[in-house]
């Protein structure tokens, strides 16, 4: 398997925010994700179905499987943030077009339920993706510095770390 490593991050560049797992507890944490991603210099789209409620998940499988496929095609977007993890992820995995990850591969990155996906992306595509912060759990209200540091770090940086 070819492994494929995504672009790095630059200022300006679109980031996604979708929520292929549980809702947000609130819609006021990606917002303020939000806020933070565009005050350090980043623009930010957000999924039309990432704030949505179905019991314990964001949205049914097809709308949460719809913002995932979305994002992955925009050709504009440079990074699919996963709003947080919590549970539902896996009921997706057989629903997804393997083939349009590996045409547009991007930074991918979430931590918990998210890893189903990022596991099946790899390999399926050889897609690397990262375990890492997501807005509504990490970036929506005071950002820890270690975290924040390196992992700006690891999505921007052109050397190897």
């Amino acid at each position: 398997m070819k492994i494929i490593k995504p672009k790095r991050l630059k200022k300006g560049n679109l980031i996604g925010i979708i929520s292929p797992a549980s809702a947000p507890s609130d819609l006021s944490r990606i917002n303020s994700a939000v806020k933070y991603f565009e005050n350090i210099g980043y623009r930010v789209k957000v999924g039309k179905n990432a704030a949505k409620q179905n019991k314990y998940l964001a949205g049914t499988d097809e709308e949460r499987l719809d913002d995932f496929h979305s994002m992955f095609a925009d050709k504009e977007v440079k990074a699919i943030l996963s709003a947080r993890g919590g549970y539902g992820s896996s009921r997706l995995l057989d629903k997804i077009n393997y083939s349009l990850i590996k045409r547009h591969p991007k930074i991918f990155v979430g931590y918990s339920d998210i890893t189903a996906l990022q596991l099946a992306i790899f390999k399926k595509t050889g897609l690397v993706t990262f375990a890492g912060p997501m807005p509504a759990v990490d970036f929506w209200d005071k950002v820890n510095s270690f975290t924040e540091e390196n992992f700006w770090k690891l999505l921007t940086s052109s050397k190897k770390i």
